[in-house]
């Protein structure tokens, strides 16, 4: 019975993670504009110009800033966090800057000059 219980709480925490795992890295798709920075796939894009897209999206937030998945997901696509001012947070990967702005409902992503 023991054995039993440890190999279904096991199968449980097991599709829990893998769930996850998919949840929090299908959400997210590389930007050729942007060196391959992750966007949002569910993010709406508003406006772009030749460094910057603005997007619409729900889960951005000023106050509380982007959700930890989607840190998860930016960290793991090889890009660290470099500096944060306001709203503003800076993110490195080798010589490439990204300035990933969260604002309430909104998404900006400004990148330096090539």
């Amino acid at each position: 019975m023991k054995k039993a219980v440890t190999i279904t709480v096991t199968g449980i925490l097991l599709m829990g993670a893998v769930i996850f795992y998919f949840v929090t890295f299908f959400a997210y798709i590389p930007s050729d504009k942007f060196f391959g920075f992750p966007v949002p796939k569910n993010a709406k894009l508003v406006k772009g110009k030749e460094r910057v897209n603005m997007y619409d999206w729900s889960k951005a937030s000023e106050e509380n800033g982007i959700p930890p998945g989607y840190k998860l997901v930016i960290k793991s696509k090889g890009w660290k966090e470099r500096d944060r001012e306001g709203a503003s947070t800076y993110y490195e990967k080798g010589n490439k800057i990204i300035d990933l702005i969260s604002q309430t409902d909104e998404l900006t992503l400004i990148k330096d000059k090539d």
